[in-house]
């Protein structure tokens, strides 16, 4: 197997864990765990223990970053419903970019903390952009269990917004929404 060969293998998983999920806030979540997986203990003393904790830091930095990569598709993908999901999602990938960013420069590579700065800068400004157009949230309280229709037909004299309603607070049964629940506040 050649170095290409194994990064396309790494390239492949990530896309794979990105295709796993079609909600952001999951793939994000697939995504986060591989890009903060940690090099391998030390295989011990010795010229060859380096080489291969050496190769081993490698082969985790590669897969940290294509995650991070995949997890800028998402970003770029999703649709957050709220400037608050739309923040949360920029600031979960943007600490785990500079993070990354950071570990790049400590081990001396240049190239690779320029390009996880330019993809945390464009996360950032494209998250941040898409919040200032997006309702942010309130918090409901209600003093009972009312149908999500009902609850969005009180909150915004429209009934048909119960999907939304529905999404953000993830009620057991949506005819008893719970008694407090984040809404949008449009």
């Amino acid at each position: 197997m050649s170095a290409a060969d194994l990064a396309d293998g790494v390239q492949a998983l990530a896309a794979a864990v990105l295709a796993a999920a079609d909600d952001p806030r999951d793939q994000a979540r697939l995504l986060a765990r591989l890009a903060v997986l940690p090099a391998p203990p030390t295989a011990g003393n010795g010229l060859l223990a380096q080489a291969i904790d050496a190769a081993a830091a490698a082969g985790a930095a590669l897969c940290r970053r294509a995650a991070l990569a995949a997890l800028g598709r998402a970003c770029a993908a999703s649709a957050p419903p709220t400037a608050d999901a739309a923040l949360a999602l920029r600031d979960l990938a943007c600490e785990l970019m500079a993070n990354e960013e950071l570990t790049a420069a400590d081990a001396g590579d240049a190239g690779a903390a320029a390009a996880l700065r330019a993809l945390r800068l464009a996360v950032f400004d494209d998250l941040t952009g898409r919040a200032l157009a997006l309702p942010k949230l309130k918090q409901v309280q209600t003093p009972a269990a009312l149908p999500a229709v009902v609850q969005a037909a009180r909150l915004y004299g429209d009934g048909s917004r119960a999907d939304e309603l529905i999404a953000l607070a993830d009620p057991e049964n949506p005819l008893f929404m719970p008694l407090r629940f984040l809404a949008p506040s449009d």
